[in-house]
């Protein structure tokens, strides 16, 4: 519901459905959430400031763009809670080297943090790619889904690493060749949701699930569905990108899918493959 929404805003506006918006050469994202619905039990408030700054950041560093300049709005029900919020947005502006240059500060009755990041981009990068390219990522999901439904378990160290993911993402990965790169995308909302995105008149045949061996023997061990651990998570922060397939494919990165001339499916093991990833407003 909430994309399908979002779908018919921006044709109303005129506006390209993509992560960030350009104007010249300049790109700026907007990015936020609420406590309620978006603050894990295992997060400080320093914690869920760190997040919006690096779920913003992520948008704009998977389409190659330099950020500039970082605005924050912050919406609390007492003022330590804001104070922690932005000492954690603070800690991020340090961390990711971001000028973080001030925004707003507002009572409610829960906490909410939005994003505002600009940049500069060498290019424009949409999200749908062409017929013959590669898709490449870091292998690197299903731990967050572990660490949803695992964290009071976070001594096993799988449970671990999924649950510093959520904690404080990094979204600080290396680039690709930016001649190679035809369309790109972050995970926010889970890998399905990111194929089932990218797969606008093209169709995208997955090859191998891209995670690790940790995740695999996590999941055997506890009878878990690897599949839907790995398309089905969300926030993992991680990187798909679309490339020409002459480019080579390096680590720490994996070729996992693959791109055909298409309807607009995503296939696995010759099937539609059934997660569409996180949404809001499910039950409007």
């Amino acid at each position: 519901m909430e994309k399908d929404f979002l779908r018919r805003l921006l044709q109303e506006l005129g506006a390209e459905e993509n992560d960030v918006v350009y104007t010249d050469d300049l790109v700026v994202k907007v990015d936020g959430s609420a406590s309620t619905t978006s603050k894990l039990p295992f997060q400080t408030w320093k914690d869920f400031g760190w997040k919006n700054v690096a779920s913003a950041l992520s948008d704009l560093r998977v389409k190659f763009a330099e950020p500039l300049l970082m605005l924050v709005s912050v919406t609390a029900p007492f003022m330590d809670v804001a104070e922690e919020i932005i000492e954690g947005v603070k800690e991020a502006a340090r961390r990711f080297s971001l000028r973080y240059a001030g925004g707003d500060l507002n009572e409610g009755i829960e906490a909410v943090v939005d994003v505002v990041m600009v940049g500069r981009a060498p290019a424009k990068i949409g999200r749908v790619p062409n017929p013959g390219d590669l898709l490449i990522t870091i292998p690197h999901f299903g731990y967050t889904s572990i660490a949803y439904k695992f964290w009071p378990a976070a001594a096993h160290p799988t449970v671990k690493r999924g649950v510093e993911m959520l904690k404080r993402p990094e979204p600080i990965w290396p680039l690709p060749l930016l001649e190679c790169v035809t369309a790109s995308m972050d995970s926010s909302d889970g890998l399905a949701d990111v194929l089932w995105t990218m797969a606008k008149g093209v169709d995208i045949v997955v090859t191998q699930l891209p995670t690790t061996d940790d995740v695999e023997a996590f999941a055997e061990d506890r009878q878990l569905d690897l599949e839907e651990l790995v398309f089905n998570g969300g926030e993992e922060y991680l990187p798909v990108f679309a490339i020409r397939p002459n480019c080579e494919v390096r680590p720490p990165y994996v070729a996992f899918a693959e791109v055909r001339p298409g309807q607009g499916n995503v296939w696995w093991r010759d099937k539609p493959l059934p997660w569409r990833g996180w949404s809001y407003f499910r039950r409007g």
